[in-house]
């Protein structure tokens, strides 16, 4: 198989990160739209020294490098450094791509709440929990995704929900809803994962190790591509 590495910019509304596209005899591999949540002058959340923008971009790479070894997929990162991107931008960057699936990374900061686990989110209504950061100043405003939309996001959480409780990841019973800009496209399937609690000592500790690491993109892995089967199949018959 031959690859071909496309590095630079990719300016679809600021600059983009390294993309790596393959060019074979077969099917072209599927790009998997990579979020690091926060970046620059957003750090997220920080609690005793943990600061989710740092976390989640580490995460992000680990699971973009997992991927760059698989045949049928291949990574693209919203950011590849410590850079701010506006929400919206982060959405239309990976429809620009043409990503099969958009997957978002953060971590959790929630009080009261211990040894909950890995949560899963699709687009919906959440009265208990914000939408999210206020836009930025001229940031362009996303419609909420179609019913379809929804629907395929809500399949492929599900199955990267099965697969992180498969690879022995303690995981939320359930897929979350939450009205997160990110999750607002109408094109790719997509999801946010909050992989820990970082008000929680053990879940922070944990998520921070080259085990969880390593079991947490292999599980992602696998969710997005048995997804990705399952959805072509459907849309056979």
């Amino acid at each position: 198989m031959r690859r071909i590495l496309l590095a630079g910019a990719f300016a679809v509304v600021a600059a983009a990160p390294i993309i790596a596209l393959a060019d074979t005899a077969e099917r072209s591999p599927d790009i998997v739209v990579i979020d690091p949540g926060h970046g620059g002058k957003n750090s997220g959340a920080v609690v005793r020294g943990n600061v989710e923008k740092e976390i989640v971009l580490n995460i992000s790479e680990d699971l973009a490098q997992r991927l760059r070894r698989s045949k049928t997929l291949m990574p693209y990162l919203t950011r590849w450094d410590d850079s701010f991107v506006a929400l919206s931008d982060r959405v239309l960057r990976g429809e620009a791509v043409n990503g099969k699936v958009f997957v978002s990374i953060h971590a959790d900061n929630v009080r009261r709440v211990r040894n909950r686990g890995v949560v899963v989110f699709v687009y919906g209504l959440n009265k208990t929990i914000p939408d999210g950061p206020r836009r930025e100043p001229g940031e362009k405003i996303l419609p909420p995704p179609t019913r379809a939309a929804r629907l395929s996001s809500t399949r492929l959480a599900e199955r990267i929900r099965l697969s992180l409780k498969k690879h022995g990841i303690k995981t939320a019973p359930y897929v979350d809803k939450g009205r997160f800009a990110v999750l607002k496209s109408r094109k790719m399937p997509s999801v946010l994962i909050e992989v820990g609690n970082l008000r929680d000592r053990k879940e922070a500790r944990l998520i921070g190790t080259a085990r969880f690491k390593r079991r947490f993109s292999k599980a992602v892995e696998e969710g997005v591509s048995v997804f990705l089967r399952q959805e072509s199949r459907r849309a056979r018959k």
